[in-house]
C-alpha cells in the first residue's frame, strides 16, 4: 500500500511471517496450512488496522481536493492579484473612456462617471530634465609625436620619425574591422617628396586608405589631421582602437599613442585605463553626489558598472554613454518644470569629467510641464499622464485641435465574468456536497496485496472506487463549509440587493447546491442596478469578502499549527509545514506503530506454532523407529 506523508504503511498481507520448522515430513499433514488457520485472528487484526490506514490516505486525498478546489476558486476570483477579484472596486468599474484623437489615450478609473470631457488643446508637453555633456569627454585618438621643439615638427623631426617606423606597423580596428598599416616604401617616398606635416598627413592617409581599401576621398570614414607635432585620428559616429604589432611598442610611441587607445570611451574598461579629455585625477576612489545620494566608485570600476550603480540607487536619474557621439546624458526620472537634476564633485572630479557638473561643459536642459485646456479651463501637470474627473488621460502630442473624451456605462461586459463565477462556484460546491452524501459500500474494504495480485488494473480501480465511496459522507467540517457558502450566496443583501433579484437563484434541492441564472434578468440588472451590483460584492459584508474569509478559514497554511484553516488542521497541504503537522498524519503514524507491534507478535505466535510442530514432528519420528526396531526385534524370534 502507498504511504502517505513519508509514513511508513504496512503491507495488506495475509501471508505467514515465520516458517522455521519442517514441513509435515512425518506426519502427513499441511503445517503451513495449520499455522496460518491458527494465527488468522491476528493476520486478520493486522489487515483491518492495514485497512484503516488506506482509508486514512483516501480521506486525506479527499479533504485535499477540497482544499485545493476553494483555494483555485479564491485565487481567481478572490485574490487582489486576479484580474477577476470579485472584492475588488476597479474590477466592476464598467465605465469605458474613448477619444476622438489618436494622441489622446484614456481610460476610466473608478471615479470617473458617465459623460463627456472636451480636451480644447495641448499647449505644451511635460519633458524631463536634461543634463549632458557639451563636448566629447574622452581624449581620443591624438598622439603628440617626437619633435625636437615641443609643438613644432620641422623637417628634421620628420626624417628622424620616418627612419624609426619605415617598415614597421600598426593595427587599427575599425568598428570592429581590423586592418594592419604598414609605412612601407610608398609611404616613405610621399614623406620625402614633402617633408612638412601636411606631406606626412598626406603620406599617413594614403596608408590608412590603403589598407581599408579606401580608392575615393568621399568613401573614407577615418580621417587623419597633423598639426605640428600632433597627430589625430577622427571617424566620427564610428569607433577606433589603434594597437601595436606584435611587441613592437616603439611604434605606436613615436606616434604618440598608447596601446589600445581608442576615440571612445570603453563600457567595459576601467577608469584607470580610460583616458579622458577634462584630465581624470589619479586616486584610488572618485566620491560624487547626484540629487543627496552620495556615491563611491573605485578607479578599477567600469564605466557600465558605475552608470548601473546610478541607474539602480535611489538618485532618481538614468545616465547612459554614446560611443557615437561620445557623450554621457544624464535624464531625470520624473518630469516637469523645477531643478531635478544636482551633481556635485566630493572627491575626485569624476562627473566634471563625465560633462555632467553646471560647467561650461554641460548641456542643461530645463524640464518643463504640461500645458493643456480642458472644458475651456487651462490646466498645468508635470506628467503628460494626469488624471482629469476620474479618467486616465495621457497626451503625446501638442495641438490646437479639440478632442472627445466620451465616457459611457458598459455594464454588460461583466456578463461573462459573473456567468465564469458562477460556474466555479457550481464545481467547487459540488464537490463539497458531493463527498458529504455518497454512497457508503460496506462491503467494499480495501484490498491485501495477495487480492490485487488476482485482479487485472480495471477491475482494482472498480472495486477501490467504491471502496473510497462514502467516507466523508455526513462530514460535519464538509458540511459546515458548504452551510457557510450557501448561507453567503442565497442570504446576503446589500442595500436592498442579492443575487436572487438580479437572477442567481437556487438551482433546487436536488442539484447539490448549485445555483442557476436568468440571464435576461441578469443582463436587465447589469444595465439599471451596476453600482448596487458592485456594493453587493465588494462591501465589508458583501458576498466577495464573506467568502474570502470562509475559504480562508477553511484552508490557510500558514502559521503554527492550530492557527490553520480547518481543512488543513485535519489533512495537512502538501509542500506545506501542514504535510506532517494534521490530525490524519498522526493517525497514521499510530496506527502504523500498532501494526508493527501486532506484526512482531504474529511472527512469535506463528514460530511458537512451528516449534510445536516441528515437536509433534520430532517425537513421531521417534516413535516411527523405534517402532521400526522392536519389528525388527519381533520379526528375528520367530
Amino acid at each position: 500500500m502507498v504511504s502517505v506523508n513519508s509514513s511508513t504503511s504496512a503491507s495488506t498481507t495475509s501471508l505467514l511471517t515465520a516458517k522455521t520448522g519442517i514441513g509435515g515430513l512425518v506426519s502427513g499433514m499441511d503445517i503451513d496450512e495449520l499455522v496460518e488457520s491458527l494465527s488468522s485472528s491476528s493476520r486478520q487484526k493486522i489487515l483491518k488496522q492495514q485497512q484503516n490506514v488506506q482509508k486514512l490516505e483516501w480521506k486525506q486525498t479527499a479533504y485535499r481536493s477540497v482544499t485545493t478546489a476553494l483555494k483555485e476558486f479564491q485565487g481567481k476570483y478572490l485574490d487582489v492579484l486576479s484580474k477577476t477579484n470579485f472584492r475588488s472596486e476597479s474590477f466592476f468599474n464598467t465605465l469605458n473612456a474613448v477619444s476622438s484623437s489618436d494622441k489622446i489615450k484614456v481610460a476610466a478609473a473608478s471615479g470617473a462617471s458617465a459623460g463627456s470631457i472636451t480636451i480644447n488643446s495641448v499647449t505644451k508637453l511635460a519633458a524631463c530634465q536634461v543634463v549632458k555633456s557639451a563636448a566629447s569627454v574622452s581624449k581620443g585618438l591624438v598622439g603628440k609625436m617626437e619633435s625636437a621643439v615641443a609643438g613644432t615638427m620641422d623637417s628634421t623631426d620628420i626624417d628622424n620619425l620616418l627612419a624609426a617606423i619605415s617598415g614597421k606597423s600598426v593595427s587599427i580596428t575599425l568598428d570592429g574591422k581590423v586592418k594592419a598599416v604598414t609605412f612601407d616604401n610608398a609611404f616613405a617616398d610621399s614623406v620625402n617628396a614633402d617633408k612638412t606635416p601636411a606631406g606626412l598627413r598626406n603620406a599617413l592617409q594614403a596608408a590608412v586608405d590603403s589598407s581599408f581599401g579606401v580608392t575615393d576621398p568621399a568613401d573614407r570614414v577615418l580621417t587623419i589631421e597633423v598639426n605640428n607635432d600632433q597627430l589625430t585620428f577622427s571617424a566620427t559616429g564610428s569607433k577606433v582602437i589603434i594597437h601595436s604589432v606584435g611587441d613592437d611598442i616603439a611604434t605606436l610611441d613615436n606616434l604618440g599613442f598608447a596601446d589600445g587607445q581608442s576615440n571612445t570611451l570603453t563600457a567595459s574598461a576601467s577608469f584607470e585605463s580610460s583616458s579622458f579629455a577634462a584630465g581624470l585625477e589619479e586616486i584610488d576612489a572618485y566620491k560624487f553626489t547626484i540629487n543627496s545620494i552620495n556615491f563611491t566608485v573605485s578607479k578599477a570600476d567600469s564605466l557600465a558598472a558605475i552608470m548601473n550603480k546610478i541607474n539602480s540607487s535611489d538618485a532618481g536619474v538614468k545616465i547612459s554613454y554614446s560611443s557615437i557621439t561620445d557623450k554621457f546624458t544624464m535624464t531625470a526620472n520624473e518630469s516637469g518644470a523645477g531643478e531635478k537634476i544636482v551633481t556635485s564633485d566630493s572627491i575626485g572630479n569624476l562627473m566634471e569629467a563625465f560633462g555632467l557638473t553646471d560647467t561650461s561643459r554641460t548641456l542643461i536642459t530645463a524640464g518643463e510641464n504640461a500645458v493643456i485646456t480642458v472644458n475651456g479651463q487651462q490646466i498645468i501637470r508635470n506628467s503628460n499622464t494626469m488624471d482629469i474627473d476620474g479618467v486616465k488621460v495621457t497626451v503625446s502630442e501638442v495641438t490646437d485641435a479639440p478632442s472627445t473624451i466620451t465616457i459611457n456605462e458598459d455594464a454588460s461586459s461583466l456578463l461573462d465574468s459573473i456567468k465564469g463565477f458562477v460556474e466555479d462556484y457550481n464545481s467547487m460546491i459540488s464537490l463539497v456536497n458531493g463527498l458529504t452524501k455518497e454512497e457508503i459500500n460496506r462491503d467494499f474494504q480495501p484490498l491485501s496485496d495477495e487480492q490485487k495480485e488476482e485482479m487485472t488494473e480495471s477491475q482494482i480501480k472498480t472495486w477501490e472506487d467504491k471502496a473510497k465511496s462514502g467516507l466523508l459522507r455526513g462530514d460535519s467540517i464538509l458540511q459546515n463549509i458548504s452551510s457557510k457558502l450557501h448561507s453567503v450566496m442565497t442570504s446576503t443583501s446589500i442595500g436592498g440587493i442579492s443575487l436572487h433579484s438580479i437572477g442567481i437563484s437556487s438551482a433546487g434541492y436536488g442539484e447539490n447546491g448549485k445555483l442557476k441564472i436568468d440571464e435576461t434578468k441578469l443582463k436587465e440588472a447589469l444595465q439599471t442596478k451596476s453600482y448596487e451590483i458592485k456594493e453587493l460584492f465588494i462591501s465589508s459584508k458583501g458576498i466577495g469578502n464573506s467568502l474570502f474569509d470562509i475559504v480562508n478559514s477553511a484552508t490557510k497554511t500558514s502559521g503554527v499549527k492550530g492557527s490553520r484553516g480547518t481543512l488543513v488542521e485535519v489533512a495537512g497541504m502538501a509542500s506545506t509545514m501542514s504535510d506532517t503537522e494534521n490530525s490524519i498524519y498522526e493517525q497514521i503514524k499510530r496506527t502504523n506503530k500498532t501494526i508493527k507491534t501486532m506484526q512482531i507478535r504474529l511472527t512469535a505466535e506463528e514460530s511458537r506454532l512451528w516449534s510445536k510442530f516441528t515437536a509433534m514432528e520430532s517425537a513421531l519420528n521417534s516413535l516411527n523407529v523405534q517402532s521400526s526396531i522392536l519389528s525388527q526385534f519381533s520379526g528375528g524370534n520367530s
